[in-house]
């Protein structure tokens, strides 16, 4: 098997780093995260120094990070649109027109790099050597080594695949690489 699904409806939910909210981890390793969120009220982000994040609206209708007069702020409002910061930063979250739903990629910038595409899948890449490839589901169904993911559903990747995508089927596809030797 090259692929491996992961059932949404299977992970277990549990409350943020700094106990403000909840999350439902897809995996994780030793230095980056793959997984969902609730935005349910206004809330301060746990601080993950030394990490770059990713975040990608799912569900709702938007949520605005404030990071203070240091940098400007993340005001997401449509889904599917991937949107890059500093985990250090302080982030003040405000869903002022309802709670949200959320993909998040975050890895330690000393060990690994993160990159989150949103697209129709076909052919999907193996992971490099010591990273991990993920594929979820945002809309439609798709079908890898037989095995049928539908809305917010996500597949390991661990070799080469083919997808097969329903009609509208739409994935964030997620890889976590090593950063390669320093000069």
């Amino acid at each position: 098997m090259t692929a491996k699904l992961i059932p949404f409806a299977g992970l277990a939910v549990s409350p943020w780093r700094n106990g403000a909210g909840r999350k439902a981890d897809i995996a994780s390793g030793p230095d980056w995260l793959v997984g969902f969120a609730w935005l349910d009220a206004d809330v301060l982000f746990s601080n993950y120094g030394g990490h770059d994040r990713t975040i990608l609206l799912i569900e709702g209708p938007g949520f605005t990070l404030d990071f203070g007069p240091a940098h400007a702020p993340l005001a997401p409002r449509r889904p599917y649109v991937p949107c890059s910061f500093d985990g250090g930063w302080i982030a003040e979250c405000r869903v002022p027109d309802g709670p949200c739903l959320v993909l998040n990629a975050m890895t330690a910038r000393s060990t690994s790099i993160h990159s989150v595409a949103v697209t129709s899948p076909a052919a999907l890449a193996a992971p490099a050597p010591g990273g991990a490839a993920f594929v979820v589901v945002l809309e439609g169904s798709i079908v890898i080594d037989g095995q049928t993911g539908g809305p917010r559903d996500a597949f390991r990747l661990e070799g080469a695949v083919t997808a097969q995508a329903g009609a509208g089927a739409l994935a964030a596809l997620i890889r976590i690489d090593p950063v390669g030797p320093r000069a």
